[in-house]
């Protein structure tokens, strides 16, 4: 199922600020005292996926068109992709997660429904069900003596609801000393459909890259 093709990792910020675009969540964090403007090349160093790393010479197309969407944006901030062996200056990583989200929602109603023509049936019980109420019976509610006067007991009953949250985070790191500068964290519930959640990986990377780099 295309909601699988991504798995949750809990991964700390930096210190984040974010927003929400298109129903995503996103959240970027940077260090405070990288220059960033010295950044002119970057290297992809692989991904990891269900907790395993998966090398930067990995094809799946799904893997790879992400891949390519973070390309493009770092392009655009004039940062080029070179090959891990020509010594780059970043090392970009990148992570995909989901997890099952369950929500449990109380509802209640008091609607009336109204019955066929009946007996004055149970006035003289403090507490009954009101099988037949006059000619339009109120079918099957429950009352309860308070204040005087008969209030219907609401009636309740819940709904569960499974989604998927996906995750995509975004690490930039100085190459040399493998340090961590600069993080994007995307995330939202994933459709049925790969084409509308490819869409929306791509305004959430968009976003991310909005205000890169950021301002010292």
């Amino acid at each position: 199922m295309v909601r699988y093709l991504l798995i949750a990792m809990t991964i700390g910020l930096l210190g984040a600020g974010g927003c929400a675009s298109s129903g995503l969540t996103v959240a970027t964090s940077s260090d405070p005292v990288t220059d960033f403007s010295v950044f002119r090349t970057v290297a992809y160093s692989g991904i990891s996926d269900r907790g395993r790393e998966v090398g930067p010479s990995d094809s799946s197309p799904i893997r790879l068109r992400i891949k390519n969407m973070v390309h493009d944006q770092l392009v655009a901030k004039g940062i080029q992709e070179v090959e891990l062996k020509e010594h780059p200056q970043l090392l970009l990583h990148l992570f995909y997660g989901v997890k099952d989200l369950i929500r449990v929602q109380q509802h209640y109603t008091d609607a009336y429904s109204y019955g066929e023509p009946g007996v004055y049936g149970r006035l003289g019980s403090y507490d009954y069900p009101d099988e037949a109420y006059g000619l339009y019976g109120l079918q099957g509610r429950t009352y309860t003596y308070h204040d005087g006067t008969w209030v219907p007991v609401p009636l309740s009953y819940e709904t569960t609801h499974e989604d998927y949250e996906g995750t995509l985070i975004i690490d930039l790191a100085e190459a040399p000393t493998h340090k961590l500068v600069w993080r994007a964290v995307i995330r939202g519930i994933l459709k049925d459909s790969l084409e509308q959640n490819m869409e929306r990986e791509g305004q959430g990377i968009a976003t991310a890259f909005k205000d890169y780099p950021p301002q010292r």
